[in-house]
């Protein structure tokens, strides 16, 4: 195995166990991203199982099923995959570092935990997007 798919495979296993966790026990999602439904409003928790759950969980294993096919779609299917979420989690990273900045002053937004997630999100984006970047630098 190309040892640039290494970083890809283990997020994307990550991301499959984020996504497996706040599907089946939606209040560990709520817990990891620090939000709560909206009392006023029913169904809330449908969006943690859906959100952070059912869309995380499908979205790194597409990751994880272009690996095991590719022999048969190719590698531009993995690096395609792992493009998309990567975008999704640099992504995260960039609108936290943003409020960090813009949302300090009223909301306190520049927490150690913040700062460990921008890491985090960071990091994540960077391994799903190795095949990409291996395949750029050549």
């Amino acid at each position: 195995m190309d040892p640039v798919l290494i970083p890809t495979l283990l997020a994307a296993m990550i991301g499959c166990f984020m996504g497996g966790a706040s599907l089946l026990v939606p209040r560990w999602g709520a817990s990891v991203v620090r939000l709560m439904p909206d009392p006023r409003w029913k169904g809330g928790w449908s969006e943690f199982r859906a959100s952070y759950g059912g869309a995380f969980l499908l979205g790194h294993a597409a990751i994880l099923m272009a690996f095991a096919m590719r022999a048969q779609a190719s590698d531009a299917a993995l690096m395609g995959t792992g493009f998309a979420m990567g975008a999704l989690w640099i992504g995260m990273a960039i609108g936290r570092a943003l409020s960090m900045v813009a949302d300090d002053k009223d909301y306190q937004t520049r927490t150690s935990y913040n700062y460990a997630a921008v890491g985090f999100e960071t990091l994540m984006g960077l391994a799903l997007w190795a095949p990409f970047l291996a395949h750029l630098v050549g």
